[in-house]
């Protein structure tokens, strides 16, 4: 095993997000699979892949890599948050609901916390992407 300092992980977990931001996504899925190498001990990376694939609107792959990513730290709120983010958005209300509220009792006052609490109240007031998106597809159809 390659020893990376830690500053140096962070800095490339930073680069994958800055690809990601930028719509970069080849980029961005090359650094996070890259340093999940270097930190095989943690789910961060596979977090930030994972968040590609739901960049890409590719929730199915998106919710897989996540719970490998929980496989590394089955106690991890931002997991599990983006998980629920990902459950919701794949359709799977009831699978959603149950991480974001596992997300907010690992860490309720947290940022992971707040936001599943956020995903949790929009989807008391009803909201659901799924719906939202074929409702959005039909009206530029029509």
């Amino acid at each position: 095993m390659i020893d990376v300092p830690r500053d140096d992980k962070v800095l490339l977990l930073e680069t994958g997000y800055i690809y990601l931001a930028m719509g970069k996504f080849s980029e961005a899925k090359q650094v996070f699979e890259g340093v999940s190498v270097l930190m095989p001990e943690s789910e961060i990376p596979l977090a930030g892949l994972a968040n590609v694939y739901f960049a890409q609107k590719k929730f199915l792959q998106a919710i897989r890599t996540l719970k490998e990513a929980l496989k590394l730290n089955e106690q991890s709120a931002f997991v599990k948050a983006h998980l629920g983010e990902a459950y919701l958005f794949y359709g799977k209300k009831d699978d959603a609901v149950e991480e974001l509220k596992a997300a907010l009792s690992l860490d309720k006052d947290g940022h992971a916390g707040a936001f599943a609490k956020a995903l949790l109240q929009l989807i008391d007031e009803g909201y659901d992407p799924v719906k939202f998106s074929k409702e959005s597809a039909n009206q530029a159809t029509a």
